[in-house]
């Protein structure tokens, strides 16, 4: 591919002199806005082409950022309280660490579970890697299968559309793959998983709160959006070997928000439903 050829081309300082390199070139990915062709969220799923999502998926994978220094670590030993003051206005932030501090497994449908190892877990290997941002939360399943956890809480009148999300994911999904073995040792030393497996990509986890989903699925500007983006999910699957499942958490627990020092917290696990988009309203059925 001629991307390929870009790539090479750019030295590693000249990354942000480009309107983002990564952005230049995977602009589906690396979307940003909710700026697709006029209609609704629909027809905008559905303009996307996922030949050419697959090829910026492999594009990426094949040129993400690889940390050379074998001493510079992808899980940097979080607290879980927020660093500072803690007066970030992020409520997805708050929710991720109040999430990792239940310590908490959490059952998968069709059996076994996953547990959260880390939140906030960056992906950069040097400065200049314009827009590789952080994980909200990494997981690991029973089976030893990677989860990247696109987090989403709607605590803002405008929030991220899932189609949105599911590009975050995928981003990061492509640069985890591509660090996968360094990534699984990892995990074998410092959390104490013996079962890591350093093969198959990653899952992408879409997960928000019942009414981040129902403001969507309720939004009629949006249209049938949800089986157009379990179709895009499924080719991108079929064409990457990525997993897509999108979970729903429920919103009795309260979220306490981590200020001056202290960590944020429920008082409980919420329930964890999985949502399917393919059916018409969208469903959710109850995990735990």
């Amino acid at each position: 591919m001629v991307y390929d050829t870009v790539f090479c081309r750019l030295a590693p300082t000249s990354l942000c002199r480009v309107v983002n390199m990564y952005t230049a070139l995977c602009p589906i990915l690396f979307r940003d806005r909710d700026d697709w062709p006029a209609g609704g969220l629909d027809d905008s799923i559905v303009s996307v082409d996922a030949d050419a999502l697959a090829a910026e998926y492999k594009l990426l994978r094949k040129n993400a950022p690889r940390r050379r220094d074998a001493g510079k670590a992808y899980f940097v030993g979080h607290s879980g309280a927020p660093a500072g003051s803690g007066r970030s206005n992020r409520w997805e932030e708050h929710y991720a660490m109040a999430l990792w501090n239940l310590e908490h497994c959490w059952p998968r449908r069709g059996g076994g579970w996953h547990r959260f190892l880390d939140y906030q877990t960056p992906l950069k290997a040097k400065r200049a890697d314009c827009g590789i941002g952080k994980i909200d939360l990494f997981g690991v399943t029973d089976r030893g299968r990677s989860m990247v956890v696109e987090l989403k809480y709607p605590r803002k009148s405008s929030p991220d559309s899932p189609v949105l999300a599911l590009m975050e994911g995928l981003r990061y999904a492509a640069v985890v793959e591509a660090n996968l073995r360094p990534i699984a040792a990892e995990i074998r030393s410092k959390f104490c998983v013996t079962q890591v497996d350093d093969q198959t990509p990653p899952i992408v986890q879409i997960l928000a709160p019942f009414s981040w989903w129902r403001h969507w699925i309720e939004t009629k500007a949006a249209g049938d959006w949800g089986p157009a983006l379990a179709r895009l999910a499924s080719d991108v699957e079929e064409r990457v070997r990525v997993s897509v499942e999108c979970m729903a958490t429920d919103e009795t627990p309260q979220l306490i928000l981590g200020l001056n020092g202290r960590k944020p917290s429920l008082d409980r696990p919420p329930t964890l439903s999985a949502v399917h988009l393919d059916r018409n309203p969208p469903g959710f059925e109850r995990l735990s």
